[in-house]
């Protein structure tokens, strides 16, 4: 015949135990997207020709812990303003932005100037503007690191960036912002997977960006701490239960 017990405090503790890691395993299957491991440089003030040393180097330590990436530098793209962009094989861009003409907006291959968004792919031209507004960059396979170089940024005119991802999660990250225009190198990844970014700058800044390097994942790893914190949950409440059926 089995005794019925009263709950006692090891009892509230199993079921709290439980409660615990079914909330902690959802909160793992529905993460959100944002802005996890950031890596960011400039080159204040650097010539269109360059070198960008902090910019470069920023970028290199990005990739190197981005995996296997691909690299968009808008070299086989015509010139030109379009509020779509079919920028890559699974990339588009959909630009809201004034067109302000060439060397501002859309698909650009001059520049005015160190203050204005200009070219940094070596042996390129073309580059990317969309001063005023914002730029959607939407992926067929969701992708998990992010990088790109910006150019022309201005603090007298910019202020801040703001990252929107798919999943409606918006980040206003520490994107550098440069005194007096040049180069910088602004680039993260996540745990999350997202199938696209939106990146707004409202201001009346004449800038640019170029050379963007992604990474795409056909699956999401699970943080490996909350994996650990997961099993010595299963392993406590195992014993507990042991216990209580003694």
């Amino acid at each position: 015949m089995r005794l019925f017990l009263a709950p006692t405090s090891s009892a509230r503790l199993l079921r709290l135990l439980l409660v615990t890691l079914t909330a902690l395993l959802l909160a793992s299957s529905y993460a959100t997207a944002g802005v996890i491991n950031e890596y960011s440089g400039s080159d204040d003030g650097a010539s269109t020709a360059g070198p960008w040393p902090v910019s470069a180097a920023t970028q290199a330590a990005f990739l190197g812990v981005a995996g296997s990436t691909s690299l968009l530098t808008f070299e086989s793209l015509s010139v030109g303003f379009s509020n779509s962009i079919n920028a890559a094989p699974g990339v588009t861009i959909a630009l809201n932005a004034p067109d302000l003409g060439c060397d501002y907006s859309g698909i650009c291959n001059g520049t005015f100037g160190s203050v204005y968004g200009f070219n940094v792919t070596a042996g390129g031209a073309n580059w990317l503007g969309f001063p005023e507004g914002s730029a959607t960059f939407s992926f067929a396979t969701p992708v998990t690191a992010f990088g790109m170089w910006i150019t022309g940024v201005q603090t007298i005119f910019t202020t801040t960036f703001t990252l929107t991802f798919d999943d409606g999660t918006s980040q206003t990250p520490n994107l550098p912002i440069n005194v007096n225009g040049g180069t910088s190198y602004f680039g993260f990844t996540d745990t999350a997977a997202f199938s696209s970014i939106t990146i707004t700058n409202l201001s009346n800044d004449a800038w640019g960006i170029d050379d963007v390097s992604y990474s795409s994942q056909s699956a999401v790893p699970e943080p490996p701490s909350l994996m650990l914190l997961g099993s010595g949950l299963l392993g406590l409440a195992g014993l507990l239960r042991r216990k209580l059926m003694q």
